[in-house]
């Protein structure tokens, strides 16, 4: 399993949406009869489906008036003064250490968009790799997850504790319009990245929560679980199951106050 850094990539679910591309339908004239023949009732037409709204299933609360009036880059200029909005809330440290700052937005909206699906690229991979390998140990012949493996991520959840939401939402807010713009980009002219930030938060809470010991394979180069459950989860929940349950604790708690917050229940 390769491993990346997880805490920028918990700071990446700032920016998700659903896509869902939503068509009118009309109804088709009703056939007019032949002069000649008897009259006959024309067949009635299917009725049009209901309009389906493209309005935004999760609106996120609007920005407050000084930031709506402070003026955005453009998406392909954004790095410089995101990354410094990043620095600011996180530490400029952390934010060098962990972040990759080229193309930083639309990289953040595809780990996004990727995080429910098998297998994601990590060349476009928002963050920077983490040193060291998974933590396994011999347990009764079987290769197994270790204990400790979930030490590795105590410190970053640390920081991420310390972070407050309400500002990095409020930052999430400001920048919304290019994050959208990336989306968009992707092939989803009428999805809204929030709904999408709703949809992964809700699949990495829904992550199975597995027995121990966790038991795992290696087939080739990289560890798999031996449960072909477990192995055909998204990358995503394979990461919640990874952090070991204490740190996986902590990130659901910060991930649900999240989700309140960018579906507007607790609006900062």
């Amino acid at each position: 399993m390769n491993e990346k850094q997880w805490f920028a990539w918990l700071l990446a679910l700032t920016v998700g949406a659903g896509a869902a591309v939503y068509y009118f339908l009309l109804r088709e004239p009703a056939p007019t009869p032949v002069a000649s023949a008897p009259p006959v009732e024309a067949p009635p037409a299917e009725p049009a489906p209901a309009p389906v709204s493209t309005e935004p299933q999760y609106p996120l609360p609007p920005a407050s008036s000084e930031q709506a009036e402070a003026p955005l880059p453009g998406l392909g200029d954004s790095d410089g003064e995101f990354i410094d909005a990043l620095g600011a809330l996180l530490g400029s440290a952390n934010a060098q250490r962990l972040l990759v700052p080229e193309h930083l937005i639309r990289r953040l909206v595809v780990a996004v968009d990727n995080l429910p699906r098998e297998r994601v690229g990590l060349r476009e991979w928002p963050v920077k790799t983490t040193p060291g390998a998974l933590v396994v140990v011999e347990q009764d012949g079987d290769t197994v997850l270790a204990d400790d493996n979930g030490a590795r991520y105590t410190l970053a959840v640390t920081v991420l504790k310390a972070v407050d939401v309400d500002a990095l939402v409020r930052l999430y807010r400001h920048y919304y319009p290019l994050f959208q713009a990336a989306y968009r980009e992707l092939g989803y002219p009428q999805g809204h990245f929030n709904d999408r930030l709703v949809q992964v938060i809700d699949h990495l809470l829904a992550a199975p929560v597995p027995a121990a010991p966790i038991r795992l394979q290696r087939p080739k180069y990289f560890y798999e679980f031996a449960d072909p459950a477990l192995e055909a989860l998204s990358f995503g929940q394979k990461l919640m199951i990874r952090l070991g349950p204490a740190n996986r604790a902590v990130v659901e708690d910060w991930l649900r106050a999240l989700r309140r917050r960018v579906t507007g229940a607790a609006a900062p």
